[in-house]
């Protein structure tokens, strides 16, 4: 799967506060700071069977160096 078509599959919200919300949350957050650099991000983790996260939050914005494999 391409990372845009993971970025379309995971960032489908339902506003529930679940997981699955808050982390679609998490990467259009992401997405609005790194643009494109997300999808290579998204393939790696996919295939680590792992998940995005930002080393720092409270930065105020997020850079590519921040975003790691979680």
């Amino acid at each position: 799967m391409t990372g845009k078509q993971l970025f379309s599959d995971l960032t489908e919200r339902d506003f529930s506060g679940s997981a699955a919300d808050e982390y679609a949350q998490l990467l259009q957050t992401i997405a609005g700071d790194i643009g494109d650099d997300i999808y290579p991000l998204l393939e790696r983790a996919e295939s680590q069977g792992k998940k995005l996260a930002v080393k720092d939050l409270l930065a105020d914005e997020i850079i590519l160096e921040n975003v790691i494999l979680k």
